[in-house]
């Protein structure tokens, strides 16, 4: 099973999409605290892509919500983001905070064969990281089998308020919410092949950080990060720190050896944070990009906003 495979069986979870199948949407949003971005698919390529950026506290990257604080503002930035890359088909995907969500990974012997029974039981599993009653949970999951036997589930939960809001802002532009997901998991499937190395992600943007170890196409450990109210500088001390901890724990804990971290930067976080990463870690820090082809249609302007906030699209775009 590869990554298109994985977060397809995330995406066609009844409780998220409500659908039998899935495609992936032509029309793709993400929302973060500082902007909002839009794009348009064109096959596997990105074929316009516009960020409009937020002023502060118009969103909240928050579990429990709320997450929309000033709806007009928002809206009007999705409002602009559509003018400028059209795409009038109802359907769309989003990409939000991954603070707004929580993702685990637990071990299970066996599922129930209903859905809605495996999503109670996984949302059980769930109930200590969530910051409200499991039962108001949304519940995506999905499942793989390690050599060792028994079975190990990958989580997505978000409360159903708060992918009511975000849904909400997708019907105030007349689109549909076909997909929600949280916008690092769309970076898993521009992870090359290492083998048998795992990979440790680490990803820095909107005042935020998401550290992710997956393996031979296997989400094994997720930590998302708040970093609200630090400057770069620090937000730099923070994730270095933390990236210190996961290098140092998933070797033992998850029984894999880490190959080098992959570094995915966006606004403000710069590109020289890979250097100081690798020198922070004592190892090798690459940066994780969009794949070239990916934003080979766009150019000036609109091909500069794609290299600094499209990674995640590029990302679902190979899923394509």
């Amino acid at each position: 099973m590869d990554w298109k495979d994985q977060l397809k069986e995330i995406w066609n979870r009844v409780t998220w999409t409500g659908t039998a199948s899935f495609s992936l949407p032509q029309a793709l949003f993400e929302i973060q605290p500082d902007f909002v971005v839009g794009a348009r698919l064109t096959g596997s390529q990105i074929g316009k892509l516009a960020v409009e950026p937020l002023a502060p506290g118009a969103i909240a990257a928050s579990p429990a919500g709320p997450v929309v604080l000033n709806e007009s503002a928002v809206v009007k930035a999705f409002q602009s983001v559509v003018a400028s890359v059209g795409n009038g088909q109802p359907r769309a995907g989003l990409l939000v905070p991954d603070g707004a969500v929580r993702v685990g990974v637990f071990p299970f012997d066996e599922l129930p064969s209903g859905k809605r029974e495996a999503a109670t039981l996984v949302g059980w599993r769930m109930r200590e990281t969530l910051p409200y009653p499991p039962a108001e949970a949304r519940i995506s999951y999905q499942s793989a089998r390690p050599a060792a036997g028994g079975m190990e589930i990958a989580a997505v939960a978000a409360r159903s308020s708060v992918v009511t809001e975000f849904e909400g802002l997708l019907d105030a532009i007349n689109r549909s919410a076909d997909m929600i997901l949280p916008a690092t998991m769309a970076l898993l499937p521009l992870l090359s092949d290492q083998g048998d190395a795992a990979h440790l992600l680490v990803h820095a943007y909107s005042a935020a950080a998401t550290f992710a170890v997956a393996h031979k196409e296997r989400l094994r450990f997720w930590r998302a990060r708040d970093l609200t109210g630090l400057s770069p500088d620090e937000m730099f001390e923070q994730v270095a720190a933390e990236a210190a901890r996961v290098v140092a724990s998933a070797e033992d804990r998850l029984d894999v050896h880490l190959g080098p971290v992959r570094l995915c930067v966006r606004p403000p976080v710069t590109d020289d944070w890979a250097g100081r990463l690798a020198a922070a870690l004592n190892r090798d820090v690459e940066l994780l990009k969009p794949p070239p082809e990916s934003g080979s249609l766009l150019a000036g302007p609109e091909h500069t906003a794609f290299q600094r906030y499209g990674t995640p699209m590029a990302g679902l775009a190979a899923n394509q």
